[in-house]
């Protein structure tokens, strides 16, 4: 029996050091890279769901104007009955007391210029609706972008608001045991205590700031609210920014408003063809058969019928001119849209691409300047222990350290935000930073 329970007690340890492998191993896999948070969302958020069902719809469509423009195979089949007298039917469409009808019908446009043109417009606005898609898309990519860099900068924040509790703590106790001796003044005690709080009440802020901004970016790609989020090392990219003008061309071929500016266009081409359409005669062919008696059918009633049928209009009093006329001056107002969408893209562009040539030099003055606070505040805090320098002065060259470590973290996260919204604005999706 003591066997057992020894060997129970091993089983026991061992899958428990295994389970806690597991549990690491699972914590170290769950790093949120910025493609993963954008895969994740684009599998969950319903703002994509909705644009890819409209845009099936919008494919059905088009299959379904198109399959207008093939061979229509129907069947009738009846039986009739009319009042007749003196074996003539009363009811004028009648043939006979009793009619029999069973046929299979086809029916075929041989030249039906509006359902073509109308075919064309179903295509295009099928095309409209996958640009629409991929705006939907890049809309919610935006949003992740967003919120999965400013949980970063955050995050790096509560990095450095601990670092510096940790190291006002210990010049606190340092400070304790110096005053219990003697050796500093109550000053310095205050001094050094009103650094600790100060370091406190700072990582509590961005404590809370980034519950809020991890809760926000699990909502956004469809997680827990409440779930730990755990982001890698995001280095600040330093590779130079291409020409203004390559962004600008880059918008144009990608920028998915812009492709749904263009075939928008293609639909209001497609619907003054419509209209021309309906101005041009239509030739259609049908052909039947079956059986159509006024006695009980049998097998050699059979036969078969064929027609071509043309159908023009002579005169309509200016409608369908009129309406080509709106036609055309709608095409001309998609193409004005087009050229100030362009516009606004364009100057979108500018605008970022100068934050980005802003946030790169401002990140170059930032890592300057936060390794002169570092090297003040190492020289201070020197002085500090050997007794050549107060807490007072400690206390400014801590503060003014831990001013332009924060503003460091600012600027790294500002320059990949930047690069990552002129991404953005050329319609594609952020690469890792």
């Amino acid at each position: 029996m003591v066997f057992e329970v020894r060997n129970w007690k091993r089983y026991f340890l061992s899958s428990a050091i295994f389970l806690t492998l597991i549990a690491r191993f699972a914590d170290a896999s769950t790093v949120l890279t910025l493609p993963q948070a954008i895969s994740d969302a684009l599998h969950t958020q319903p703002q994509v769901f909705q644009s890819a069902h409209a845009a099936a719809a919008s494919r059905d469509l088009s299959r379904a104007a198109h399959a207008v423009l093939l061979p229509q195979i129907s069947l009738a089949a009846g039986s009739i009955w009319s009042e007749s007298r003196a074996g003539t039917p009363l009811f004028v469409a009648a043939n006979g007391p009793r009619e029999v009808i069973g046929r299979i019908q086809v029916s075929l446009p041989l030249y039906a210029p509006q359902l073509y043109a109308l075919a064309k417009v179903a295509k295009d606005q099928s095309a409209v609706a996958l640009s629409q898609e991929k705006e939907a898309q890049l809309t919610v990519v935006t949003r992740v972008v967003n919120a999965y860099f400013q949980l970063a900068l955050l995050k790096t924040q509560m990095t450095i608001w601990r670092s510096t509790l940790d190291t006002a703590q210990r010049l606190y106790r340092f400070t304790h045991k110096a005053y219990t001796a003697g050796a500093v003044s109550e000053l310095d005690l205050v001094q050094t205590a009103l650094l600790r709080n100060n370091a406190r009440t700072g990582l509590q802020q961005a404590t809370a700031e980034a519950r809020a901004a991890m809760r926000l970016l699990n909502l956004q790609i469809g997680r827990a609210p409440d779930g730990d989020v755990v982001l890698p090392h995001l280095p600040a990219s330093d590779n130079p920014l291409p020409m203004p003008s390559m962004l600008d061309a880059e918008a144009r071929r990608t920028q998915p408003l812009i492709q749904a500016a263009d075939r928008q266009i293609s639909v209001g081409h497609a619907q003054a063809n419509v209209q021309r359409g309906a101005m041009l005669p239509t030739i259609s062919a049908d052909a039947s058969y079956g059986v159509e008696t006024v006695t009980a059918p049998q097998g050699n009633d059979l036969g078969w019928q064929g027609a071509v049928t043309l159908n023009m209009p002579i005169f309509g009093f200016g409608a369908h001119r009129q309406r080509i006329a709106a036609a055309q001056e709608q095409v001309a107002v998609l193409r004005s849209a087009r050229q100030a969408l362009i516009l606004q893209i364009n100057s979108q562009i500018a605008h970022d691409y100068g934050s980005a040539q802003a946030a790169q030099k401002t990140l170059a003055n930032a890592r300057r300047a936060a390794h002169e606070a570092h090297l003040v505040y190492i020289m201070t805090s020197k002085g500090y222990f050997a007794g050549a320098l107060n807490a007072l002065n400690l206390a400014q060259a801590e503060g003014s350290w831990v001013r332009s470590r924060l503003r460091l973290s600012s600027a790294k996260v500002a320059v990949l935000m930047t690069r990552a919204q002129l991404d953005l604005d050329m319609g594609q999706y952020p690469e890792k930073p």
